[in-house]
């Protein structure tokens, strides 16, 4: 599909290699760094995006899928159909000018994307001699929430950024906040109560945010989705599938609303900042644009999956220690959960059980020895979450990069 979108642009792929797998829509968005040449011979390597379940627009080649026959959209960096202000947030000549046209005038701005996930959101952080902010590009219609949101957790005494200004185009310039991400700091908070104590605190104060939607819907949300991709792309272990997705049904089907509380909704350790000389101590917290009302086990259990997917990845690169560490500190926050909720601990399983085969999914369908080994991993997981109160990891091994690995968190 590939060399089809790139044909009539006087470009031919030369290679292209797997970048990113996540969710779109009813489909899935996948990343690939495609080496080019064009008619002069000058070579170049293109972000490109293969999405099979989201819209186009004029920037987008429309391709059919030799497999499906469905039509997909392909689409290359920064020209995202879902970003439409994001193209003007990538020069520094139009980053100085918007930000001077915002009242905030800089000189010699650096540019440093912080954070990208297509279709959804990007971060551009901008280092100058005036300071330094971020750029939120999101879909248009999400910045007045968003604004609203910002403003209604900094109220309730949360460390999140102000949103210093904002555009209908879906343009938010957002403060600096204190600290560095925690999973840069793995090592350091693996073993330390205090953080656990501070994560622990962070949800209880999120709880008191006034909001009054519901938080963005999550993998147990769209366990059908999920579980027919999965058994798409395991056919081999579609008896297991269903039998872990049947096990996550049957132990979820009864939650009361009346548990239900203010989350984050995306709560992950890039999502979270912490002090550089205490990294116990949480300083800030970013990306609140999925919060809302829902069942405070999920933030939990979204944390867990992703230090589970986190610590196949470091272990995949040969980092055994930083592997362990987001283990041992998966584990911890699972048996935390479950001694300061014992009523509720029959949730913590299914909590996670859901992520983890969300992210098995997204592995399994990149089709690449890697993707599926992953996968088979985070089955292996699936299967101890149901088993045990927390979380028991199963082996490592080779792994795509996850979303919530150092570096690409906003």
């Amino acid at each position: 599909m590939l060399p089809e979108a790139f044909a009539g642009s006087g470009t031919t792929v030369l290679s292209a290699r797997a970048h990113s797998v996540e969710p779109s829509g009813n489909g899935y968005l996948y990343g690939y760094e495609v080496d080019t040449v064009d008619a002069a011979g000058a070579r170049a390597t293109v972000l490109t995006y293969v999405d099979t379940g989201g819209g186009h627009d004029q920037h987008s080649a429309v391709v059919l899928d030799p497999v499906t026959g469905d039509a997909v959209s392909v689409w290359a960096y920064p020209n995202d159909p879902g970003l439409p202000v994001l193209p003007h947030v990538t020069y520094r000549d139009a980053v100085a000018e918007l930000l001077t046209a915002a009242g905030m005038p800089v000189t010699a701005p650096t540019l440093t994307v912080a954070a990208y996930r297509p279709g959804k959101r990007a971060v551009v952080r901008v280092d100058s001699p005036q300071g330094t902010v971020f750029l939120k590009v999101v879909r248009p219609h999400r910045v007045t929430p968003i604004v609203r949101t910002h403003e209604q957790f900094v109220a309730a005494g949360l460390p999140v950024p102000r949103v210093l200004s904002s555009r209908g185009d879906g343009l938010l310039v957002l403060e600096r906040v204190r600290g560095v991400p925690a999973g840069s700091r793995i090592l350091e908070i693996a073993d330390d109560p205090r953080f656990i104590a501070s994560l622990a605190a962070l949800t209880g104060r999120i709880a008191t945010v006034r909001l009054t939607q519901q938080a963005r819907a999550d993998a147990m949300d769209h366990a059908d989705w999920h579980r027919r991709t999965l058994v798409s792309a395991l056919p081999g272990e579609a008896e297991e599938i269903d039998r872990l997705y049947d096990a996550i049904g049957r132990r979820s089907i009864g939650w009361s609303t009346s548990d239900r509380q203010v989350v984050h909704g995306d709560l992950h350790l890039e999502q979270i900042f912490v002090d550089e000389h205490e990294p116990w101590r949480i300083s800030g917290l970013l990306d609140i644009d999925t919060a809302g009302w829902g069942y405070p086990v999920r933030d939990v259990g979204a944390v867990v999956a992703h230090l589970v997917v986190t610590g196949l990845w470091h272990r995949s690169r040969g980092d055994a220690e930083r592997g362990a560490a987001a283990e041992r500190l998966a584990d911890a926050i699972a048996r935390d959960w479950v001694r300061r909720n014992p009523d509720g601990a029959e949730r913590i399983g299914p909590a996670i059980g859901s992520q983890l085969l969300a992210h098995a999914g997204g592995q399994a369908t990149t089709g690449s020895a890697n993707g599926i080994a992953t996968a088979e991993q985070l089955l292996a997981a699936t299967r101890a979450a149901l088993t045990a109160p927390a979380a028991t990891l199963p082996a490592p091994g080779p792994g795509l990069r996850p979303r919530s690995a150092p570096g690409r968190g906003s």
